[in-house]
């Protein structure tokens, strides 16, 4: 019985590891993606400029 626990135990703690990376990747992303809204906001950088509106002939 020992013998098979064992393995078992591995499998269990690997699988937790993955599962914890998982989370913590995705609530990286969430903070980089209010961190990226917030520095548009700041900066104005959502606006999207038009090149065809300064003189400029195409």
């Amino acid at each position: 019985m020992k013998v098979l626990l064992i393995p078992i135990a591995i499998v269990a703690f690997l699988v937790f590891l993955v599962v914890l990376g998982a989370i913590g990747l995705g609530v990286s992303f969430l903070i980089l993606a209010t961190l990226g809204k917030i520095w548009r906001l700041i900066t104005g950088a959502g606006r999207v400029v038009s090149r065809r509106g300064r003189g400029q002939q195409t």
